[in-house]
């Protein structure tokens, strides 16, 4: 599968990301790829105000066309989506032929006050998934999570054991917690389930000041950096084989072995 993941810096005006992503991904064709990964909160990021889109906002309609006319997967890695009164942090996969083919709500709420006293609260403007999420693609399978949801291996240990053999990560992660945890994180979660992560985030420092840490990685199920982006803003292109996973779980049958413990 031919990926191309699109690292980008994200503020506040809405219109100007809008055009910003639309260069990215028309970049991203040359590669040709099966699936373009952006990041997360890839149209709005701000630490002062809050918007949200309908599923049928023309933005969104927007990307099903690009998705369509160019024959291309497209995962709009999350948007703050209004659904029946309450926001939220709602990731799409766009298919090959423009059709809304599954989508996901971010389970985990970044609520956290870090040491430099960087504070966030995701729950004032987001309502919680309850609920995994996997899409087909190519004939396998992929789940879905988003940036802070990856603290959390159970959620990835079941997308596993459900056949996925790749896992979406779009993200948004602080440059203090990025730089701290990132790597080790994303290597972690392919390790321990034998599987690939794909991880595009976000990069850069924003009109807001708020920083994100960039690097975005797509891991192997060895646990092995096999594409990382650099620091700016760019398309990260690479290929994997998903085929590939069943050798390395056989290799290290650790869903196998997986126990439950009370």
């Amino acid at each position: 599968m031919r990926l191309s993941l699109v690292q980008i810096t994200v503020g506040p005006q809405v219109d100007k990301n809008f055009q910003k992503v639309d260069r990215f991904i028309n970049q991203a064709l040359s590669f040709k790829p099966d699936l373009i990964l952006l990041p997360e909160c890839f149209l709005f990021l701000s630490n002062l105000t809050k918007t949200s889109f309908a599923m049928d906002h023309e933005y969104i309609l927007h990307y099903q066309n690009f998705a369509k006319i160019n024959k291309v997967n497209l995962l709009l890695g999350s948007l703050p989506i209004l659904d029946e009164g309450k926001v939220y942090n709602r990731s799409i996969l766009i298919n090959q032929e423009g059709s809304i083919s599954s989508y996901y709500d971010k389970i985990h709420m970044f609520d956290v006050i870090l040491k430099n006293n960087e504070e966030y609260k995701e729950s004032d403007t987001y309502t919680p998934g309850s609920s995994l999420r996997s899409v087909e693609i190519n004939g396998e399978l992929i789940g879905h999570s988003i940036c802070y949801d990856l603290r959390f291996p159970k959620l990835f240990r079941e997308l596993s054991k459900k056949s996925c053999k790749a896992i979406v990560v779009p993200s948004a992660f602080t440059y203090t917690t990025g730089k701290a945890h990132w790597h080790c994180l994303l290597r972690a979660r392919a390790i321990e389930n034998g599987i690939f992560i794909v991880a595009p985030n976000q990069w850069g420092t924003n009109e807001e000041n708020r920083s994100t840490y960039g690097h975005s990685l797509v891991v192997n199920p060895w646990g092995e950096i096999i594409s990382e982006a650099a620091d700016s803003e760019m398309v990260l292109n690479c290929e994997i084989d998903l085929k590939s996973v069943e050798k390395f779980q056989k290799s290290i049958p650790v869903l196998m072995h997986d126990r439950n413990f009370n």
